[in-house]
């Protein structure tokens, strides 16, 4: 009975797929593929059956293919490197053109993890992909650079400085201390957040896994997000050159108003005439300033700065250490392949120049990629890349000093080793003119290479096996000569430091996947192992006392104070050793699940904690494909995606769970010293527990594309670096201390407006919002404060973990007000901690309304992290000519700029902003700006929060316009000419005062003019 129900079934699901066939009649159909823009053919395209993805054909090296399938089937057309098309052949004739679009998304369909390549279909998690056409829109040797904005949930920071990185945050903070930081994942070799060595031009793709679903299988390495960079390949039967070259000027993008010479003047004037009225009330003030003003007096002003004031000049030191920054990088690639396998080759070459003088940042590298079919059942492949960069790096001290220093002083080379203001030197503002000759070069060897073999020993069943290495070699060269006041201050005579360092990360991965579909159930199952080892060692020499400056770091062998030689070294060793198994199950391409468990096991946890278990669930529902959603033909997709899951981290100090001791030798005895900080044995892994809710929503064929996720993560074990008593003999201990949660929104909007032949015009929008608290520290503890400053004791604005408050929070005074002359009775009554407040002065917010100023009186006025952050933008091609504009945001973000505080409490023997020309004084009543007063202690604008910034903006990061050279024009020689001309970070809107919102005061932000050229053979 059961075999006779078995046999009648399976008729009767024949004679259903055979009715299904026969449906609208079977087609043979005859088509060409050719590239859009060009009109040449593409080889080696597959065209698939939509319904029977076992009908399938390649098209041959003219771009020629032959297909027979029903009359009413969906061809689907893929080929690397364009977006994907479906044709429908019903009432079409039997022969077709079908012309593909580059640098589409539809190449992207392939990820590479832990040695297994999986499809991104089947991550039922929150994933975000950027192609290779959208990172080339922003001309830059960073790829963090080129995603700001372009990803939601991913918070991305510029670095202006030649030779940095950008940095990135994925759906904010999820950790107090230790671990902010996504990894980053090239082609299958986890590398860490290090990735400033990699050509932009060599991406293909870049997927970003947000929520513990899509990260679970890289478990504790993908706590705080998953980056992962997939790199070109060549296209079977083709032979293509690709030659990419840009030009880049660069400028500051602005600059803080600061006051001139002869404002500094009487800005300082007025502070002394302050002072002396404080000291002597009765005293006739015109009186006082006619005195200091006098060409006799050398009571506030030097003869140099009475000189210059009548004169009429103003020195900018600033200009005299930059300049106009200038970059250019050459790319030059081969890519090909055969009906056996691909190749792909590269060579790049990278030269910038900074905006400050002697900043600079050259890289050549180059890269092979080769995938080969050995058999039938056999595929190896190697994905290597070897990197040589040079950087030369400006002194820290260079930009605020030239920044600060007296526009009142002649720029001098020669003369000063130290700046002053008056005839005081500051022994802390070096000459930045001589800081130049500082010498800091470091040489960076980089070889990063992924090697996989590959075996089908069965149908439907992978085994993958894969060793990789990141291996880098850091060299890294300075010497301060004599001729600067960093070497006179500290009479060192010369001093060189050499410093090396050997990371070898090495990473072995082996993975079996099997597939099998059981009627309209898809089954996939995966089993993997990991494993890592760490190593790096260093070794560093510093010498003192050098004849003189002619050898520079070069020759150590000349000091003369070899007593003073200072050695260091370490080798550290740490390894990670993961289990992974995996489940996903598909049924009518309508329902998903995806179940995975990590197990990993760390050297950095003791032997009772080293091993730690992070499971995860993730469930899909394509609506669309209901029988209900049929006739709402506005709909071309809908899926639903609900994930769960537990995410692990280790990123704390290496043997943090030992306490370490040094031998020291001293006076003929050997002791051991202790490093500060105590072993915790009973360190545990810190646990994310996230939730993800999201939906992909496709609108009217897909020309309108919505995705929404919404996350909540809790986060125990919290890991910190714990303060300690003196009395315990150790400074600190990291610790598993409380939890926090964090929870938030992200939204991106695709809209192609306008989709023809020759008329394209797309629109794209994020917005992200993620919002942390700390909800439990240890015992009954409601706040752990960072103490610093002058006496060590005093609670510091940031750094400080509050119950209820975010991670990154501002904790200061409040402003009140300025006092006038009518609070004089009422202020006498308040103590304000050995401060004066008199009229002019900033008076805080008694909190607690009892007349004392104290560490009680503090509040919580900010936030070093967005309210919400992202990006828009849009690109506009007609022919030949494309025009894109892109733009970036951050709102609700705190910033503390020392710069801007230090400028608007200036007394004249500091620079000062243009806004202390709004200061306070008897006839100036109505302002936020404190008066000027020399020597008397008082609040200063940074006591409170009137100093926060507010550092929201609106960018302009990219504006570029393009023209692509018409075949009539390339006569052939060229498949592609291309030539731009790109526009970075034109236009900004910020209250900030600052030098830049986003980068900070360190090193401003750059605008830059690109004039780029792309050829194709």
């Amino acid at each position: 009975m059961t075999k006779s129900l078995l046999l009648l079934l399976l008729s009767a699901c024949t004679l259903f797929v055979h009715a299904q066939d026969q449906t609208g009649g079977s087609l043979t159909i005859k088509g060409k593929i050719r590239e859009k823009s060009s009109g040449q053919s593409i080889p080696g395209v597959q065209v698939t059956q939509k319904s029977n993805p076992k009908n399938v054909v390649v098209a041959n090296a003219s771009g020629e293919f032959t297909i027979t399938v029903p009359g009413n089937a969906v061809l689907i057309v893929h080929a690397l490197g364009y977006t994907d098309e479906e044709v429908a052949v019903a009432g079409r004739s039997s022969s077709l053109t079908i012309d593909l679009e580059q640098g589409g998304g539809g190449n992207l369909d392939e990820i590479i993890v832990v040695g297994a390549v999986v499809k991104r279909r089947d991550l039922t998690g929150s994933v975000a992909t950027i192609d290779a056409k959208a990172i080339s829109i922003t001309p830059t040797t960073d790829i963090n650079t080129a995603i700001q904005g372009k990803v939601a949930g991913a918070y991305v920071v510029n670095s202006a400085q030649p030779g940095s990185a950008a940095t990135i945050k994925i759906r904010g903070n999820n950790s107090l201390s230790y671990g902010t930081s996504p990894i980053f994942v090239v082609d299958g070799v986890i590398v860490g957040d290090n990735l400033n060595s990699l050509n932009p031009d060599d991406i293909a793709s870049m997927q970003v896994l947000k929520d513990a679903s899509a990260t679970a299988l890289y478990g504790s390495r993908g706590a705080n997000g998953v980056v992962i960079v997939s790199t070109k390949k060549g296209r079977r039967n083709a032979g293509e050159v690709h030659y990419n070259n840009w030009v880049s000027w660069s400028e500051f993008e602005r600059k803080m108003k600061f006051m001139n010479a002869q404002q500094i003047h009487d800005l300082r004037a007025d502070a002394f005439a302050n002072q002396y009225i404080e000291n002597n009330p009765t005293a006739d003030r015109q009186a006082y300033l006619n005195r200091i003003n006098s060409d006799t007096s050398n009571l506030v002003f030097a003869p140099y700065e009475r000189d210059t004031y009548k004169s009429g000049k103003s020195y900018d030191w600033l200009g005299a250490v930059s300049q106009n920054g200038m970059a250019h990088n050459h790319t030059l690639d081969f890519s090909g392949g055969s009906d056996k396998g691909t190749y792909y080759l590269s060579l790049n070459y990278t030269d910038q120049k900074g905006l400050l003088k002697g900043s600079d940042y050259k890289r050549m590298g180059a890269r092979l990629n080769i995938d080969q079919n050995v058999k039938s059942w056999l595929k190896v492949g190697t994905y290597t890349t070897f990197t040589h960069s040079i950087t030369d790096i400006v002194d820290g001290s260079v930009f605020p000093t030239a920044v600060g220093a007296n526009p009142l002083l002649p720029i001098d080379t020669a003369g000063l080793y130290t700046l002053k203001w008056a005839d005081i030197f500051n022994q802390d503002q070096y000459n930045p003119l001589r800081s130049l000759y500082i010498q800091n070069n470091q040489y960076l060897n980089r070889l990063l290479t992924s090697n996989y073999i590959n075996v089908t020993p069965i149908k439907d069943l992978n085994i993958r096996t894969s060793f990789s290495a990141d291996i880098y070699n850091e060299q890294q060269y300075s010497y301060t000569p004599t001729t600067t006041g960093q070497d006179l201050r500290n009479s060192n005579h010369g001093n060189a430091t050499h410093y090396k360092m050997e990371t070898y990360n090495l990473q072995w991965d082996n993975s079996a996947t099997y597939t099998k579909t059981f009627g309209e159930h898809r089954l996939n199952f995966l089993v993997a192992t990991s494993l890592q080892q760490n190593t790096s060692n260093f070794d560093q020499i510093t010498a003192y006392g050098f004849p003189n400056d002619d050898f520079s770091y070069m020759y150590l062998n000349g000091v003369m104070s070899r007593d003073k030689t200072v050695l260091g070294s370490d080798f550290v060793t740490t390894t990670l050793m993961s289990y992974l198994g995996r489940v996903e199950w598909g049924w009518q391409d309508k329902y998903f699940a995806t179940a995975t468990l990590r197990y990993d096991g760390s050297s950095k946890f003791g032997p009772s904690h080293r091993w730690g278990a992070f499971p995860s669930l993730a469930v899909a529902w394509d609506m669309s494909r209901e029988n209900f959603m049929s006739k709402v033909n506005v709909i071309s997709h809908w899926k639903w995606r609900v994930g769960y899951g537990v995410a692990g981290n280790q990123n704390i100090p290496n043997y943090a769970t030992m306490s370490l001791y040094r031998p020291v030798y001293s006076s003929g005895s050997v002791y051991y010293n202790s490093d500060g900080r105590r072993g915790n044995p009973d360190l545990q892994w810190e646990r994310q527990k996230q939730i993800n809710v999201g939906a992909d929503i496709g609108l009217l064929h897909d020309r309108l594309n919505l995705t929404a996720d919404y996350f909540h993560i809790k986060n125990d074990n919290l890991l910190i670096d714990q303060t300690l008593a003196l009395t315990s003999g150790f400074n600190n201990q990291v610790s598993n201390v409380g939890s926090m949660t964090n929870q938030g929104i992200e939204f991106t909007l695709d809209y192609a407006i306008i989709k023809q032949k020759d008329l394209a015009w797309n629109f794209r929008f994020m917005i992200s919002r993620d919002r942390n608290r700390v909800t439990k520290l240890y015992g009954n503890t409601q706040a752990i404060y960072n103490k610093g400053g002058y006496t060590g004791v005093e609670i510091q604005r940031t750094g400080n973990y509050i119950l209820g408050q975010p991670v990154n929070t501002i904790y200061s005074y409040k402003f009140s007000k300025i006092a006038q002359v009518g609070d004089t009775a009422k202020l006498s009554h308040i103590n304000f901690g050995g401060r004066t407040v008199h009229p002019g002065d900033i008076v805080p917010v008694d909190k607690d309304g009892n007349n004392v100023i104290n560490d009680d009186d503090r509040y919580v006025v900010g936030k070093l992290d967005p309210d919400f952050y992202g990006g828009f933008g849009t690109d506009l091609t007609y022919k030949g000519i494309g025009l894109t504009v892109f733009f970036n945001y951050s709102s609700g973000l705190k910033r503390i700029s020392s710069l801007y505080e230090g400028g608007i409490q200036s007394d004249g023997m500091e620079a000062a902003s243009v806004d202390m020309l709004k200061r306070w004084t008897p006839t100036n009543t109505n302002t936020n700006i404190p008066r000027a007063v020399y020597g008397i202690p008082r609040f200063g604008i940074g006591d409170v929060d009137l100093g926060v910034q507010d550092a929201s903006f609106i960018r302009m990061s990219v504006l570029s316009l393009s023209y692509t050279l018409p075949k009539s024009i390339r006569k052939n020689v060229f498949d592609n000419a291309r030539i731009y001309v790109t526009g970075s970070n034109l236009w900004l809107i910020t209250r900030d005062k600052g030098y830049d919102p986003e980068t900070g005061d360190g090193f401003p932000n750059t605008k830059s003019v690109t004039v780029g050229l792309n050829l194709s053979l």
